[in-house]
């Protein structure tokens, strides 16, 4: 990266990490979310069924978790600004072609182009904090970054059901892949540069993924995160919108303000941890102490709510985001004890477990839903279908609480993971 060392260079590159890359990573959340509030409306046109509205909603994880790990490699080799404004490109045109699609095929395999449009939204700009920022740092930009997504996720609730009533859900896609592009127009005007990469680097976008595999650390956090932060984004993405209607009965526009209610509310709670994370998340040490102390909360949530059924109202949902922040600092954790030139690579590779557990947990709910209702009944179907996500979390915060004392002491033993002291890895 051409980078200055000074602390007013830092703060700049910092600032843009926040406001441009931010852009990219809101629209991504937008439409990554859009299908929860939007579902109605394709089900009705399109006469989809529950387990192919799980596909569709998750087809657009499946192909982002495909580009993860070259997207990790073409970073570290090519530089955030080149690799994020091609990226951007291809999503702005997936949502033109989203737009024309007029069947159930069309739709799934623009909403697949859109995985591959978004794949370096946010591992992008994480690269850049883990490069150009401090430990703390990294987790203020983490908490805004998140903050940029849960506002892409408001957007993608009531305001985006309110334009595909008015104007048609095609125009809203237009709409999208205009943005898109100014987007990527943006990068390209205010991003930073590569310079030359590192000899590292230079072997190959696939050189050094088998070092991050056989690391005892990306386990301990990956598994976490492609079962508990997989399942979060799974239900607040898509599954919280047919519980509040099919469930409870809600209309589309009812669970649409329901949804921009429990997303307001994470935005709110990021921008918050974004001021206070340098108070008390300084380290990656403290990272993992959030993440064992929180999660378990989260996880009993869910059970709440299974047990609820059509009696969970949205703000049981907005208490299991909410509880299930410090899953949040996942990414920042796996950039931090990581080496610099390997940090793209690694977080791509975090990223593949956790947006492949996305895709397999939304299609699953949904079979699971359309399997059990026709024997049960709708709402033993959701409930079995939310007990079984809950037990999943359960089993990875376990293997996440087991491995993670002798993953940190092998991370800090090794003098080619250990990039810096144990109160700022």
């Amino acid at each position: 990266m051409e980078l200055n060392s000074s602390g007013k260079q830092k703060r700049k590159l910092g600032a843009l990490v926040l406001v441009v890359f931010a852009l990219g990573y809101l629209l991504s959340s937008q439409l990554r979310g859009v299908t929860a509030a939007l579902a109605p409306h394709f089900t009705s046109e399109f006469g989809i069924s529950p387990s192919q509205l799980g596909l569709l909603a998750g087809s657009y994880f499946a192909s982002f978790a495909v580009l993860q790990l070259p997207m990790g490699g073409l970073l570290d080799r090519f530089g955030v600004r080149r690799v994020l404004c091609i990226s951007l490109m291809i999503a702005a045109l997936a949502s033109f072609l989203f737009a024309m699609a007029d069947s159930f095929n069309g739709l799934f395999w623009s909403r697949f182009l859109s995985g591959i449009g978004v794949s370096a939204c946010l591992v992008a700009p994480l690269t850049a904090a883990r490069l150009w920022t401090t430990a703390a740092q990294q987790q203020r930009l983490n908490s805004w970054m998140l903050m940029a997504g849960a506002l892409g996720l408001v957007l993608g609730t009531l305001p985006s059901e309110g334009i595909a009533s008015t104007y048609g859900w095609p125009s809203l896609f237009v709409a999208l892949g205009v943005a898109f592009a100014v987007v990527a127009l943006l990068v390209g005007v205010a991003a930073p540069g590569q310079e030359a990469g590192s000899a590292q680097n230079r072997q190959g976008i696939w050189h050094g993924y088998g070092a991050i595999l056989r690391t005892r650390y990306t386990w301990s956090i990956g598994i976490l995160g492609a079962l508990n932060y997989a399942i979060l984004v799974a239900v607040q993405t898509l599954w919280i919108g047919p519980w509040l209607t099919e469930l409870g009965g809600q209309s589309t526009r009812e669970a649409s303000f329901n949804l921009l209610l429990a997303n307001i509310i994470m935005l709110l709670v990021f921008l918050v941890m974004g001021f206070l994370s340098p108070k008390f998340n300084k380290s990656a040490d403290d990272g993992e102490r959030l993440l064992r102390r929180w999660t378990p909360v989260s996880i009993a949530l869910l059970f709440i709510i299974a047990g609820l059924g059509a009696e969970a109202q949205w703000y049981w949902f907005a208490l299991y985001c909410v509880f299930a922040w410090p899953l949040s600092v996942t990414h920042p954790l796996i950039g931090q004890r990581s080496k610099p030139e390997r940090a793209g690579r690694a977080i791509a590779f975090y990223n593949l477990l956790l947006f492949v557990g996305v895709f397999v947990w939304q299609w699953s709910f949904g079979l699971v839903v359309a399997f059990i209702t026709p024997k049960f009944g709708l709402e033993p179907a959701y409930k079995v279908a939310m007990v079984s996500l809950a037990c999943l979390s359960t089993i990875g915060y376990g293997y996440f609480v087991l491995s993670i004392k002798k993953s940190v002491a092998v991370v800090e033993s090794a003098s080619d993971l250990s990039t810096s002291p144990k109160s700022d890895i």
